[in-house]
């Protein structure tokens, strides 16, 4: 039986071509998301054009005591001082702006782990406190590597091919016939 039709590789071997709802402005390397060595081809990239979606923003909204018992689920030793400025503080960014560490009291948790705790829709969020809340402010949706849905629906419209979405989300793959590999 022939096979037909277009596959992506690299080095001549098939691609994992992972992809998510909206990179929030820029993808994220897979190290970041789930550890390991990562993928050569999928590295940060921006994405224009994904701010006009509606996965593009969110906001989570939650009081205190929200927050507290949130985190209670997992760190049952949790103690934030709300007043302090200190104790909710984003410590650290990833190379795509998205959150690597981030303090609550007397914990340093993950951006990939805050984002589960609280229902986020990426790691790529802000914190703001006001009148005994705190607000995360969301950019994107998914977990941010390799292509962008809303980014590559934005590259069709701007008049790209495939192969142009294709090479603009994976770097130095080849996009060949299944039947030669």
């Amino acid at each position: 039986m022939k096979r037909t039709g277009k596959i992506i590789t690299y080095q001549n071997q098939p691609i994992n071509a992972f992809f998510h709802s909206n990179s929030g402005g820029k993808t994220e390397i897979p190290v970041n998301v789930w550890g390991g060595s990562g993928y050569p081809y999928l590295q940060v990239v921006e994405t224009a054009g994904e701010e006009g979606y509606s996965q593009y923003l969110s906001e989570v909204e939650l009081s205190n005591d929200e927050l507290i018992n949130k985190l209670k689920t997992k760190y049952q030793d949790i103690q934030i001082d709300f007043a302090n400025e200190e104790d909710i503080k984003i410590l650290e960014y990833t190379d795509s702006s998205r959150v690597k560490t981030v303090k609550f009291g007397n914990h340093n948790i993950s951006g990939v782990e805050a984002r589960t705790i609280f229902n986020l829709k990426s790691t790529n969020f802000e914190i703001t406190k006001q009148d005994g809340k705190i607000k995360f402010t969301v950019k994107g949706y998914g977990h941010g590597v390799g292509m962008s849905q809303t980014g590559a629906d934005s590259l069709a419209k701007q008049g790209k091919n495939f192969e142009e979405i294709i090479h603009h989300f994976y770097s130095n793959v080849e996009i060949k016939e299944i039947n030669s590999i």
